[in-house]
């Protein structure tokens, strides 16, 4: 059985927990950190910088984007704005 470590993802008012890959997390959230601006984003236009900065990526990059956004949000280190459509920046 192969070792492959989990990240729980735990959206801000969020009933249930879910996990993904760690090693998929940090690749992702790293990027995000990374795209993301003190000016609000769109969600399509995060995932278009991260589908930039992850060139070998096997997943749905969108998803886990989701899924970081959450997750990054949740721990503060992000800000998700209730505009339409909602926009995400950094803190």
């Amino acid at each position: 059985m192969k070792n492959n470590p989990r990240k729980k993802i735990r959206g801000k008012g969020w009933k249930k927990t879910t996990s993904i890959s760690l090693a998929k997390y940090r690749t992702i959230s790293s990027a995000v950190l990374k795209v993301l601006t003190k000016d609000a984003m769109r969600f399509s236009d995060v995932v278009r910088g991260v589908e930039k900065r992850v060139k070998s990526f096997s997943g749905s990059v969108a998803w886990y984007t989701v899924a970081c956004l959450r997750e990054l949000e949740r721990q503060k280190k992000i800000i998700r704005h209730k505009t339409k459509p909602v926009g995400y920046s950094r803190k």
